[in-house]
């Protein structure tokens, strides 16, 4: 069962100070991620709307990227390395091989719910499938990833 962090005195699943410059920027929350599973949020903000008015896809990928990113790595407790330390500070455990987006509507408000699936893959690479949800329920994107997974750092 996937982690939330809605559970009682839950630490947070990725802390502020681990992200990524681009995820301050953007500002997703990992609302659950455990083995082979991940649950992103994202509220809708003016800045993300394209020139039509309509949420810019460029958005929707860069959530779906995030969130296969952490369904392929499997869950928090697997980042560590063994030897108390944190394969996080070590660098990234992987990246993304191919990427594939079906949008199949839009959002102008409210929260974006991204949730992803690892569907099979092995050691070295994992498959796994994304859809994106406007807060309505509507699905507005779904997707597939095949994500490369490096063995950790000595």
């Amino acid at each position: 069962m996937a982690e939330t962090t809605e559970q009682a005195g839950a630490p947070e699943l990725h802390p502020p100070h681990r992200h990524s410059p681009f995820h301050r920027v953007i500002g997703w929350k990992v609302a659950e991620w455990g083995e082979g599973r991940a649950v992103i949020t994202c509220p809708i903000r003016p800045d993300f709307m394209n020139r039509g008015g309509n949420l810019h896809g460029g958005l929707v990928a860069t959530l779906i990227d995030a969130a296969a990113g952490y369904a392929a790595l499997g869950g928090p407790a697997t980042l560590s390395d063994g030897r108390g330390g944190d394969a996080e500070e070590r660098g990234p455990a992987g990246a993304t091989l191919s990427l594939t987006i079906n949008y199949l509507g839009t959002a102008r408000e409210g929260l974006l719910t991204v949730r992803a699936v690892r569907t099979g893959g092995g050691r070295s690479v994992a498959f796994v499938r994304i859809e994106v949800l406007a807060e309505s329920g509507a699905v507005i994107a779904e997707g597939v990833c095949t994500y490369r997974l490096f063995p950790p750092k000595a």
